[in-house]
């Protein structure tokens, strides 16, 4: 008699078993999203050539991403899928063309629609957005926050693992950006055409950018360093966490970005509060020290101390050294009278008419052209309004206002939740409130999340919010059977 043998899921779909292997190797998949994110995402502009490449990358690596995922993978990102959908179909809608009464009623469209009345063709539908072509380019650019979490979805991926990630892109970063400024303005390190030439931008086509990012990935290196998960981690990788975090240390002192100093001296602070909250004599991390020996106790307490002191000792010798050129343009005279604080009477007059359907996504240059004071003509022209919030307000109008709002609530009751919650949640609260601290004050005075490195940290970072409390009452019911 013979037994009856139940196929497998791949020949029951008539998918070969390889390919279903290949589709489910996360890591080869993930690697190379990763890979391409840090070598062609750090552009902020609609028209770099690495998008033409990464786009179409991200999008053919939702393949495997949406074969993998199952229903029970999206439940911790139902805020963030939900809050992105809607976001991503308010961009749609701005591209979708309306009846011509209504687009002509709008601000800023009256030039328009007497060019139409000359042409002939005034009864023309057109969209809400005063640029289609920017507006569609802007949703195409969504394939990449897309494909960065339903990669980490079907994944699986831990945070700890997500934080290894950024940490090893902020490498990345502070080696180019280093070699950037060895090699000079003509660099062969610099990946794009349109750049901070003579600056160490790293990965990104902005100094600033890279800047705020590698003070990401010094909070997340702290994070790493006294997580109680880390002790899953090889004993190479944690001997190398403060070797990456003096690197990265340095190469934003090197840099010339004042947002880039002001939010590493944040990032220092909550980093030494994170060191604090950890080995304060409370909680769990006194049991594990009250089980060790004394040298053992000494050398836990004695590790961050020493780290501290070292980080102090190297800003001090390069603040006395002059070797700190943002430290030099913050203390200047002209330090603050740049363009961004000029620029603010327009925009104020750009959110004001326009702050109910927005202008579209990617359009603030081209609309900006039309309200640009004569006092204000440069040679160098403006691309962005140097205030996400502004320019957030003025392209995507109060639909935008609202999600943004709704993600901002979200976010600050995640982590009240954990504060809440979770016992010992002290360092963890510190980490995540510092972490939207310097993203929300870097979008103040320039426009980081343009880029797509830092929309898919972003998700990657949301993700890990959303897991916290899945992740510690997990690691607390390992604890107590052990």
């Amino acid at each position: 008699m013979i037994a009856n043998k139940t196929p497998r899921s791949s020949e029951l779909s008539g998918v070969p078993g390889p390919v279903v292997s290949a589709f489910s190797n996360w890591a080869l998949w993930v690697g190379l999203f990763v890979v391409a994110l840090t070598l062609l995402g750090g552009s902020s502009r609609p028209d770099p050539i690495q998008h033409a490449v990464l786009r179409p990358i991200a999008a053919l690596l939702l393949i495997p991403a949406l074969f993998r995922l199952r229903a029970a993978d999206l439940a911790s990102a139902r805020a963030i899928i939900g809050l992105g959908g809607l976001m991503l179909v308010w961009m749609i809608v701005q591209i979708v063309p309306v009846p011509a009464a209504f687009w002509q009623a709008l601000p800023g469209r009256d030039v328009i629609a007497q060019l139409d009345q000359l042409a002939g063709v005034e009864g023309t539908w057109r969209p809400l957005t005063l640029t289609p072509f920017r507006g569609q380019n802007a949703v195409f650019g969504t394939v990449v926050p897309i494909a960065a979490l339903f990669l980490a979805l079907s994944a699986r991926l831990k945070a700890q693992s997500i934080f290894l990630v950024l940490t090893f892109m902020g490498l990345i970063n502070g080696a180019f950006g280093i070699l950037q400024v060895v090699g000079g303005p003509n660099s062969p390190f610099y990946l794009f055409a349109i750049t901070s030439r003579g600056a160490p931008a790293g990965i990104f086509a902005n100094e600033n950018h890279s800047a705020v990012f590698a003070s990401i990935v010094l909070l997340v290196i702290a994070r790493l360093a006294i997580d109680g998960r880390s002790r899953n981690l090889s004993t190479w990788i944690k001997l190398s966490l403060a070797p990456a975090y003096a690197f990265i240390l340095l190469a934003i002192l090197l840099s010339g970005s004042r947002a880039g100093l002001a939010t590493a001296v944040l990032a220092l602070g909550a980093g030494g509060l994170l060191i604090w909250s950890a080995y304060r004599p409370r909680g769990r991390v006194v049991a594990v020290l009250d089980r060790s020996n004394g040298s053992e106790r000494l050398l836990r307490l004695a590790l961050p101390a020493a780290g501290g002191a070292a980080v102090i000792l190297i800003i001090a010798a390069f603040l006395l050294l002059g070797r700190v050129p943002a430290a030099q343009d913050l203390m200047a005279s002209e330090g603050f009278e740049d363009l961004r604080w000029s620029l603010w009477p327009t925009l104020t007059k750009m959110m004001s008419e326009h702050w109910l359907f927005g202008t579209g996504f990617g359009s603030f240059d081209v609309v900006y052209r039309l309200y640009e004071p004569t006092a204000l003509l440069f040679p160098l022209y403006v691309n962005h309004a140097h205030n996400d919030w502004a320019q957030l307000v003025i392209e995507g109008g109060l639909p935008a206002i609202v999600v943004s709002l709704g993600l901002i609530v979200w976010l600050f009751a995640a982590i009240l939740r954990i504060a809440r919650e979770k016992r010992g949640s002290g360092a963890i609260v510190i980490f995540w409130i510092a972490l939207v601290a310097i993203l929300m004050a870097a979008s103040v005075v320039d426009y980081p999340l343009r880029t797509p490195i830092f929309q898919a940290a972003s998700v990657w970072l949301m993700l890990c919010l959303a897991r916290e409390g899945e992740e510690w009452n997990k690691e607390d019911g390992e604890t107590d059977r052990s």
